[in-house]
């Protein structure tokens, strides 16, 4: 999805909603494959690194813009499920991680 959208533009305007909740309720609620990223994909995109970027809208555009399109629906579930529970902000459990081998994160726990 990328781009803007009346559907997005109208739940903006609602008190409270933002990009991150309006992209929640696109994805989940009515299936656009939009990325919503939260503090965790904030953190997993500039550790790994997927997309470096200084705010959350560039890291939406840029995952956005290399995830491909067979995952885009679920990536932003993955992601947080990922920063949640391996890729933590204060202590990453870097020896069960799947991707530590890619990963270029200089403050690894291994």
């Amino acid at each position: 999805m990328g781009g803007r959208c009346r559907a997005r533009d109208a739940l903006e305007v609602l008190p409270g909603v933002g990009t991150k909740t309006a992209s929640v309720v696109l994805n989940v609620a009515f299936g656009v494959e939009t990325i919503a990223v939260d503090t965790h994909i904030f953190r997993v995109s500039n550790r790994i690194p997927l997309v470096v970027a200084p705010t959350t809208d560039k890291v939406q555009a840029g995952l956005e813009a290399i995830v491909p399109a067979p995952y885009r629906l679920n990536a932003h579930h993955w992601l947080i499920l990922f920063g949640r529970y391996i890729c933590k902000a204060r202590r990453p459990e870097c020896p069960r991680c799947p991707i530590n081998d890619l990963c270029r994160y200089p403050s690894k726990t291994l």
